[in-house]
């Protein structure tokens, strides 16, 4: 068989982000090959777009023109290697999205420690309320997603993770927040400014948050300092922190001219993006909800916000990555001991190996000094025989703890 010239090859496919690039190419003209080692809500959406997705080796991949990969697939991946072997050019997929950015006519990319995907997601849904041609592509589900080359406007979420969106150059920089993450990967705090400076500087206009952990970036020429909105809103999202990102999403949208009336009737419609403090059912009559908060400052945020609601919960915390435990133990241990109901669920290692810094049950036994009533949980079995008797339970995590909620609420329905 010879090299398919118009054959591209995504490695991780299933990803969100990943899923969008691949019928990005297919509409492109490309005959797009998938992989993944499980499928996903994604790869079925492909699949109905008729790509090609496999969880098993296809000699097709080997005759491709070149491959797309996600950061979680390392260099020393078979697929990988094996393309090398055979000349195949591999580009990560910070790459190809920065290349297919370059399409659009205004890409507003959103930056941050925190809230970025609930950021962008407001942003896209004011400037859809405004204008016919407007794109996103961001690391949440978001309601009536498009992914258009050639769009007016590109909204999109941009990760630090490995300096991913260094390889973006947008009209609108907007940065939320800049706190301790991905530490993995920087080493100190001076590279992690470093990096958020470059990528502010790429940008012809640029916000930042208010707050201090942003003080470093307001030195920069023309950054625009976001200050809480004077807006008449009533939003669904609760929250200070989501006021916050708010009152960042109404700046950018009045740069780009839209109106107040059409910004706030956007915004009081906006219900908030998936796995953010998102109410999923029921459990033995308990209201169960799930938060993507994986940072110390996010789960603070969450479950202050939660308390206002119920007195007594139940909070599930599934850590994320080992390296992140170990950076910010000192951080988690005393924002979680604070909380009376706890159990911390086995961790969700995601691209990394245990020796890259400190597991849930190692994060534990280390609250357990502070809290003897905490418990380790490491199967689904385990929640159901814990989540009892409580006002609320809410699951917090950016791992595969949503899936452990829904067991237990189907459990509960079968019943």
């Amino acid at each position: 068989m010879k090299v398919n010239l118009n054959s591209v090859l995504f490695l991780g496919v299933g990803g969100i982000s990943m899923y969008q690039l691949a019928l990005a190419y297919k509409n492109m003209g490309y005959n797009v090959l998938g992989y993944d080692n499980k499928k996903s809500k994604y790869t079925k959406i492909l699949e109905e777009n008729g790509i090609k997705v496999t969880t098993r080796f296809n000699k097709e991949f080997l005759y491709v023109k070149k491959c797309i990969k996600t950061a979680a697939i390392k260099d020393d991946n078979k697929y990988v290697v094996a393309l090398k072997k055979l000349n195949v050019p591999i580009f990560d997929r910070a790459v190809i999205l920065g290349e297919l950015c370059a399409k659009f006519k205004c890409v507003i990319a959103v930056a941050g420690t925190h809230g970025k995907s609930t950021t962008a997601s407001l942003i896209y849904e004011v400037l859809k309320a405004k204008y016919k041609k407007v794109s996103c592509h961001i690391g949440a589900d978001v309601f009536d997603p498009r992914f258009n080359l050639g769009d007016d406007f590109l909204v999109v979420e941009a990760c630090e993770y490995n300096k991913s969106f260094l390889k973006l150059k947008p009209n609108i920089a907007v940065v939320t927040n800049v706190e301790p993450d991905h530490m993995d990967c920087y080493k100190t705090m001076f590279n992690l400014r470093s990096a958020f400076q470059t990528f502010m500087k790429r940008a012809e206009v640029r916000f930042c948050g208010g707050d201090k952990t942003t003080d470093f970036l307001k030195k920069i020429a023309n950054v625009q300092v976001v200050e809480p909105t004077n807006l008449k809103i009533k939003p669904k999202i609760l929250g200070e922190h989501n006021f916050q990102n708010i009152s960042m999403a109404v700046a950018v949208a009045k740069s780009l001219d839209v109106d107040d009336e059409t910004i706030i009737k956007a915004v009081n419609s906006f219900g908030g993006v998936n796995r953010r403090y998102e109410y999923l059912g029921e459990y033995l009559k308990q209201k169960v909800y799930i938060d993507y908060a994986h940072h110390p400052t996010e789960i603070k945020a969450f479950v202050s916000s939660f308390l206002e609601q119920y007195n007594d919960p139940l909070i599930i915390f599934q850590p994320h990555t080992y390296s992140r435990t170990k950076y910010l133990l000192n951080e988690f241990v005393d924002v979680l001991s604070q909380i009376k109901n706890l159990c911390i669920y086995k961790e969700y290692p995601a691209r990394e190996k245990k020796n890259m810094g400190l597991s849930a049950h190692d994060l534990y036994l280390t609250l357990k000094g502070k809290n003897p009533q905490i418990k380790y949980l490491a199967s689904v079995n385990s929640v159901m025989k814990c989540a009892k008797n409580f006002s609320a339970i809410a699951f917090v995590g950016a791992g595969d703890i949503d899936k452990v909620a829904a067991k237990i609420i189907k459990f509960a329905k079968n019943c």
